[in-house]
């Protein structure tokens, strides 16, 4: 446990309210095909989020608040009502909607064409063999 039993943060209340305003600010500036591309996209809960209402940042402060310490790098477990919880990677994907698998491999395709082009730095300003401190 990272707070003792009894320890953790007094008077911390979870709210159900919040202002998705900044969202809707966002989305009002962009265009209907541009809105749909996103709402297509992994990135689409986040229109969600901004028509519904969700929990504010205290439930987030209140659960990490009972957090436990874990070793493994892609979990958290939390207490609640004195039973472990775990929240994992998985759960983080499933919860907002995001791809948070592996990447996929990129084929390491080499470049067959050169550049043929020469270098234009010295036709545009010379050639300096010397460089004073004062230019």
């Amino acid at each position: 446990r990272i707070f003792a039993i009894g320890e953790e943060p007094s008077r911390v209340r979870v709210t159900a309210y919040r202002k998705p305003c900044a969202l809707r600010h966002i989305f009002n500036a962009l265009d209907p095909d541009e809105v749909e591309r996103i709402r297509g996209s992994q990135f689409g809960r986040l229109l969600e989020i901004a028509d519904k209402p969700s929990f504010s940042g205290r439930f987030g402060r209140y659960i990490i608040s009972r957090q436990l310490k874990v070793s493994k790098k892609h979990e958290a477990w939390f207490v609640f009502a004195k039973k472990p919880i775990r929240f994992s990677l998985r759960e983080f994907a499933i919860v907002t909607g995001l791809n948070c698998g592996r990447f996929a491999k990129r084929s390491k395709k080499r470049c067959k064409s050169h550049i043929t082009e020469k270098p234009y730095w010295g036709e545009l300003f010379g050639t300096l063999k010397e460089v004073p401190v004062s230019s």
